[in-house]
């Protein structure tokens, strides 16, 4: 059976405990290259996992014949290192959020047509087996005409402990590691996602890397009025209780053990006819309705195998030359909600998207 030929740029934290050890359980492809420009990690991740090490991204794109680069690196790399792929004729699975402007964006989708080259939006929570599931019930009609999806997270040991996310300079849209930008932009896909519409405005907060921290929070209504709500702080001290917590994968310790988990980060979906609550990594699914809170099962597929599951649909994509299953589209939708909300509190307005935005 033919597999596709996987090269990864950036083989920093992500890639080491969600992107290598999910795709070895892929069946569609083989890791033969990574490209990091930091030779001890290079040396250190190349070493474990067998594949060949490249300082100069460009050498790996010449020499290694890939079928597929995955681009793990932060967002301000992620367009040249697209472009760069694409003229390789090399096929690019891109991580959220894929850029920081709407722009390099577009441009990202523009050039890989014009290359004849497939772009892979890498949302893995439409991998998670909660969020499969709980779009297979509200497909089925168990929730009824959809009106509200709610994350909450709120877990910070204080103002003095706060570190901002590092892979934002001073000045860019995205400041912490579960804020708007690189977390919330994972609920804005599962919004039109799981309710099949788009979004038709937005009122909001985002933070920017360098500035003190604040409260983040997005508010967006989509085109049949469902209501999406989003509201992150990691400054405050969650207010959970402990006997509120859940066991959890361990999602992203290195070890990836199970252990317990206070606060665990969840969301909520609310219907017309019930309600579900969703524990993404501890893979825990509540259906409340008119006979109590009914636990569903869903398939026990741990952090990381989601990332293999992600990695074998975009590989059946271009083994088979089909669309892939999440666009460069959609993650251009995304990041116009997110930089929505960015615009709304600089603005002191709600912004529409009913006419879109996004640059053509």
């Amino acid at each position: 059976m033919k597999k596709c030929r996987v090269g990864l740029v950036g083989l920093g934290h992500v890639a080491q405990v969600c992107h290598l050890p999910g795709y070895a359980g892929a069946k569609n492809i083989e890791v033969v290259a990574g490209a990091e420009v930091r030779e001890d990690i290079l040396k250190k991740v190349a070493g474990e996992w067998g594949f060949k090490g490249y300082t100069e991204y460009e050498k790996m794109l010449r020499e290694e014949h890939l079928d597929i680069v995955c681009i793990t690196t932060g967002p301000r790399f992620t367009p040249g290192l697209t472009a760069k792929a694409a003229e390789h004729g090399v096929h690019v699975l891109v991580e959220k959020p894929m850029a920081l402007t709407l722009a390099e964006a577009r441009s990202m989708i523009d050039t890989c047509r014009a290359r004849g080259v497939k772009l892979f939006y890498g949302e893995t929570y439409r991998f998670l087996p909660v969020c499969r599931t709980a779009r297979e019930m509200i497909a089925q009609g168990r929730l009824g005409d959809l009106f509200l999806l709610l994350e909450t997270v709120l877990g910070g040991e204080g103002r003095d402990r706060f570190q901002s996310y590092q892979i934002y300079n001073p000045g860019d849209p995205g400041a912490t590691f579960m804020g708007l930008m690189d977390h919330g932009i994972h609920l804005v896909d599962l919004f039109r996602w799981m309710t099949g519409s788009e979004v038709d405005w937005v009122f909001g907060r985002g933070m920017r890397a360098g500035q003190q921290p604040c409260t983040e929070f997005l508010t967006m209504q989509s085109d049949r009025e469902a209501i999406g709500q989003l509201l992150y702080n990691e400054v405050s001290f969650p207010s959970d209780l402990p006997q509120e917590g859940i066991f959890s994968w361990g999602a992203y310790s290195a070890q990836g053990k199970s252990s317990w988990e206070s606060h665990p980060a969840n969301f909520r979906i609310h219907g017309s006819k019930g309600a579900l609550r969703l524990f993404p990594y501890p893979n825990r699914l509540f259906f409340i309705h008119g006979g109590g809170v009914e636990e569903i099962r869903v398939p026990d597929i741990p952090h990381p195998r989601h990332f293999g599951l992600q990695i074998d649909s975009f590989a059946a994509s271009v083994l088979n030359d089909t669309e892939p299953e999440i666009t460069g589209e959609d993650g251009l939708r995304a990041l116009e909600v997110i930089l929505a909300a960015y615009d709304s509190y600089e603005t002191k307005k709600i912004i529409p998207l009913r006419e879109s935005r996004l640059p053509h």
